[in-house]
């Protein structure tokens, strides 16, 4: 079976250029100022940093904190052989010396992104060969880049510090204040629907090229994924829209859910997928099935998949002989085999169809002005069907919609590092109403003896957001921690 991968540019020398300093707050400390100048000559070059911007994200450290902070602190993994930074996070316990919380890898893959979008203007002026079309489409891509960064960032410290301009002197502030999560959603959400119209509908190149760099259906997914955090529902419904009217995804087959989403990738359901072409290790070392990995599924994810054909249940999302993450570590379900360990090539998914289908769902639940139940039915059954082969129980109440469109994304995006966004978004509506949500997790990861310690952690809802690590406190007097650790 052909494993599709997308070959990103050599970008080693261009990264050395815009790399920072690794002692300075935001590891936003400018390199020489000549040094800059002179690279910017060519539209060739743009390219290549844009490159650069993709391949920051695609190391282990980004990818590390992208899976832990998405699925840790939900309840569907427990541990099995990792560290106690880890362990913390898995019971909500977290302290602001755990090394999980420092977020100076986000904040390099930002610096990237703002210093092309500081310098790509010059190279336009300098080469008469590189395009308009083509500056406007790289500076949206990168801008859509550090959106998703800032948006992975606000649901998980609540409030971070918004830079916006690259630092190429030393007159740049390097002490950053924080800014509210109000404020930094209005910025993603600026970017997103200005950058939008620059990108391409397609790439025709290859299949991993076009899923692999960021499209206007990637810029649209996002939006619809910001819109619903930030409860704006009817935006929610028209930018999922906006990706369905494209005319470009679908769902894939039930019989190829496996195959074609997790072993090929850059699927027909893909919107954006951060391609790998080499070993993904956090994968290998959070979710393979061998005794040394850290993570496995939950006992009751036997359970979760009730429906007899479901396609995503045993040797699909997980191995039940292992309870190890099959959607990511396996190669073919018929014969149960595992990827070896040099051959964790998978894409990470971002977004793909199903997603929007159910996020378009979600928004008819609770909007209050487009409300549309039927048609949220129809969404999660598309998503439901395809898997299982049997109409959704026809159900039409609005909290029972709510009830099942959450499971459904359960089921559907196990692992995939979405579950505790779910929780947390659909737990924080009207002052945390379905508080119970998050509190549930409990009796998952706790036993007697530590329960009503853990308990107590979930309690308080300002500990969902994680703490500033030490080392950026040290560094910035500007830096205020968040509330639940400030003591």
């Amino acid at each position: 079976m052909k494993i599709y991968r997308i070959k990103l540019f050599t970008v080693l020398s261009i990264m050395l250029l815009i790399a920072t300093s690794c002692d300075s707050y935001l590891e936003l400390e400018p390199e020489d100022d000549l040094v800059l100048d002179e690279y910017w000559q060519t539209g060739e070059q743009v390219e290549s940093a844009l490159a650069g911007c993709y391949a920051s994200m695609n190391v282990n450290n980004f990818m590390k904190r992208v899976i832990i902070w998405g699925e840790c602190r939900g309840e569907m993994l427990v541990a099995k052989s990792g560290d106690s930074s880890e362990g913390y996070i898995l019971m909500n316990y977290l302290t602001s010396s755990n090394s999980y919380v420092n977020w100076s890898y986000f904040y390099t893959t930002i610096n990237y992104c703002n210093t092309l979008l500081a310098y790509a203007d010059q190279a336009y002026e300098l080469d008469g060969t590189f395009t308009e079309t083509e500056l406007n489409m790289y500076k949206a891509e990168a801008t859509c880049i550090r959106a998703l960064v800032y948006f992975i960032l606000v649901r998980n410290f609540g409030e971070v510090p918004l830079v916006t301009t690259a630092t190429l002197s030393d007159q740049t502030d390097f002490y950053v204040s924080k800014s509210s999560e109000s404020e930094v959603l209005a910025q993603i959400i600026s970017d997103l629907n200005e950058s939008v119209g620059n990108l391409c509908v397609t790439f025709s190149e290859s299949d991993a090229y076009d899923k692999g760099r960021i499209t206007q259906g990637a810029a649209y997914a996002m939006l619809a994924d910001v819109y619903l955090w930030a409860g704006q529902y009817d935006n929610a419904i028209s930018a999922c829209q906006s990706v369905i009217n494209l005319n470009k995804y679908s769902l894939v087959d039930g019989t190829e859910w496996f195959d074609e989403l997790f072993v090929e990738g850059n699927s027909e359901e893909g919107i954006f997928e951060l391609n790998f072409d080499t070993s993904f290790s956090a994968l290998y070392s959070f979710y393979y099935y061998s005794t040394a990995a850290d993570f496995q599924a939950y006992s009751d994810i036997i359970d979760l998949y009730d429906d007899v054909d479901d396609v995503r249940a045993n040797m699909a999302t997980y191995d039940s002989d292992y309870y190890s993450i099959f959607k990511f570590t396996g190669v073919d379900a018929a014969t149960g085999e595992y990827r070896s360990s040099s051959e964790f090539y998978n894409n990470w998914i971002f977004y793909r169809y199903a997603d929007v289908l159910l996020m378009q769902a979600e928004a008819y639940i609770l909007s209050s002005t487009q409300q549309n139940l039927d048609l949220a039915y129809d969404l999660i059954n598309q998503v439901h069907e395809r898997a299982t082969g049997l109409s959704l129980d026809a159900s039409l109440t609005q909290s029972d919609l709510k009830t099942a469109v959450l499971l459904e994304r359960k089921k559907e995006f196990a692992f995939e590092g979405k579950r505790w966004y779910d929780l947390l978004r659909f737990a924080r509506r009207n002052n945390f109403e379905d508080q119970n949500l998050i509190l549930n997790l409990v009796d998952i990861k706790a036993g007697a003896d530590d329960y009503d310690q853990i308990y107590s952690y979930y309690q308080d809802t300002a500990s969902y957001w994680l703490p500033i690590y030490d080392d950026e406190i040290d560094l910035n007097p500007n830096l205020v921690q968040n509330p639940y650790y400030d003591n």
